[in-house]
């Protein structure tokens, strides 16, 4: 708690002495790392969101905050991977990621400095920030997308998970992930500057995809609900000994999912015209 309000505190301290305001959108394309898809720009979907950028007097850092919304998705039928094939699963998930972002310049940027013959045109930047972001993934069933958390796939929610008996609960929607990434930015006009971006997510859940470890007792799992091991096991025919998967793996619990964001971002800068905006 002392080192969120810290970061408070230096986030509000920035902001008072900042000298130039945007506002803007993001628009681009993101997709998820995890047990279904384990190829970077695989099987990517639209993300959207607006922005918040105040720029400061050193002409090298910014902050900014944006609401992103994200649209990403994986399924085990176009990863090549036979493994996966027979698995079967698939799940798509709407992302709501908010918070701010420190962008650091390789170089000093001048907003509304617009002429290329001249400095502080543009630059590449790094950025990196702590996020909140919630996800929903859902999968098919019978043509319908339903909520995965809710039905407790590999028994969470239940005594399934738990050698002594204990409810185990099911995992959070809500999480903090942590971007960081690379972009590279210029003036178009004197108030129009645009970025180009691509940036990973560090998340701290597995069930990103609603898959993680091994595969419950089915015929447990279906006294609770039949559509929660319909959903679990979608691989059409058991593995394992006595006609059942339980105990196999289902996912990697080892490593924890990731998804990338990548796009333009387009921002208008708020300042007078009268008075030049070039810091000395």
């Amino acid at each position: 708690m002392k080192n969120l309000i810290l970061l408070l505190t230096f986030i509000i301290s920035l902001t008072a002495i900042s000298q130039v305001n945007e506002f803007g959108f993001f628009s681009g394309t993101g997709y998820y790392i995890g047990d279904l898809n384990k190829s970077h720009f695989s099987q990517q979907d639209l993300c959207f969101g607006l922005v918040y950028k105040t720029d400061f007097p050193n002409e090298r850092i910014s902050l900014r905050f944006h609401l992103m919304f994200n649209k990403l998705k994986a399924n085990d039928s176009k990863s090549g991977i036979e493994s996966q094939i027979y698995r079967n699963l698939e799940f798509k998930s709407e992302v709501i990621e908010f918070g701010p972002i420190i962008e650091i310049d390789f170089f000093n940027f001048h907003p509304g400095q617009n002429r290329t013959d001249q400095p502080d045109f543009g630059t590449p930047y790094f950025f990196a920030g702590i996020n909140y972001m919630r996800m929903n993934p859902k999968g098919k069933l019978d043509g319908e997308w339903v909520q995965l958390q809710p039905l407790g796939t590999e028994g969470q929610g239940s005594i399934l998970r738990n050698d002594n008996n204990e409810i185990v609960k099911k995992y959070s929607k809500n999480q903090i992930v942590i971007p960081f990434g690379l972009g590279v930015k210029m003036n178009i006009t004197h108030h129009l500057s645009f970025s180009l971006e691509y940036g990973m997510r560090k998340t701290f859940t597995d069930y990103f995809d609603d898959v993680s470890g091994l595969y419950p007792d089915l015929v447990a799992l279906a006294a609770i609900s039949t559509q929660s091991a319909q959903m679990s096991d979608r691989s059409g025919y058991p593995q394992g000994l006595n006609d059942s998967s339980f105990g196999l793996q289902r996912g990697d619990a080892s490593n924890k999912d990731w998804y990338a964001v990548s796009g333009i971002v387009l921002t208008y800068e708020f300042f007078k015209d009268m008075v030049c905006p070039k810091w000395e």
